[in-house]
């Protein structure tokens, strides 16, 4: 009897994370709202009250087409141009 393993593989990291901002003071935040039920409405309010905290400016609050698919290529790139940051992903 063969019993595979449920842990799978962990392949190479495919890609690498930008670095951090040190500070968030004169950067610009955009929120990406995935389409799930009440994200707008967490993402948004997280995003203001990093706003109050730490002098980081809002640009804007984007949506995507549906939770279920990618972020659209145009959508992607007018974010690149609007903000130096985006707040995005929540989970059911």
């Amino acid at each position: 009897m063969k019993i595979p393993s449920p842990e799978g593989r962990v392949g190479p990291r495919a890609i690498s994370l930008a670095a951090s901002p040190s500070v968030l003071a004169g950067k610009r935040l955009a929120v990406l709202d995935n389409g799930k039920p009440g994200a707008a409405l967490l993402m948004n309010r997280m995003a203001q009250g990093l706003a109050d905290r730490t002098g980081v400016e809002l640009v804007g609050s984007r949506r995507k087409r549906t939770a279920a698919t990618p972020c659209e290529d145009a959508l992607i790139a007018e974010l690149a141009e609007a903000a130096d940051l985006v707040l995005t992903g929540s989970a059911d």
